[in-house]
């Protein structure tokens, strides 16, 4: 029996949308530029980007729910370049944007405010979609890359047993929303 891996991983991706719509509900649709910014400040800790990469890499970790534009990806890099969170540097003909001290600590009191957002009682029901999600966008986005690696490099049996433990994963998911 051959498993259509690709078919799993766009079941993941339908969990992220539907979560995400279930979250527009009760906050914004789309990230705010504070979520934007983050998101790119993120991807940049870790290597340097060029424009491209830093929106692929928002896309990942977004399990692809998340595709920013590029017309608010590079201004927004301009206006971070200008700021002093970022550095420009040119090569093979790319700029390539690296985060700077400065910007690491910017991350870090972004995340922190965020992090006191989500602990503190809310009296309102309007918080993003992305503070909401995060984690569990991530783990999806994991998901789905482990999947992936299975699709291309694990045997039949590797891949039967994937797509038996994601069903069975999918089953207890869906017995949390059942519990009192």
């Amino acid at each position: 029996m051959k498993i259509d891996v690709s078919e799993m991983i766009d079941g993941i991706r339908g969990m992220v949308s539907s979560a995400m719509s279930g979250a527009s509900k009760m906050g914004s649709s789309s990230p705010s530029a504070m979520d934007v910014r983050i998101a790119v400040m993120s991807v940049l800790k870790g290597d340097a980007k060029n424009g491209k990469e830093v929106i692929q890499a928002i896309q990942l970790a977004s399990g692809g729910s998340w595709a920013p534009k590029s017309g608010s990806i590079y201004p927004l890099l301009e206006e971070m370049t200008d700021e002093g969170l970022v550095s420009i540097k040119i090569e093979k003909e790319r700029r390539v944007y690296s985060l700077t001290k400065a910007g690491k600590a910017a991350l870090e009191e972004a995340l922190d405010k965020l992090e006191e957002m989500k602990n503190k009682p809310s009296s309102s029901s309007s918080n993003n979609w992305l503070e909401m999600n995060t984690t569990n966008l991530k783990a999806g986005a994991k998901l789905a890359q482990a999947l992936t690696r299975v699709s291309q490099h694990g045997s039949a049996d590797q891949q039967k047993r994937a797509a038996d433990l994601v069903d069975e994963t999918r089953r207890k998911v869906y017995a949390i929303l059942a519990e009192d």
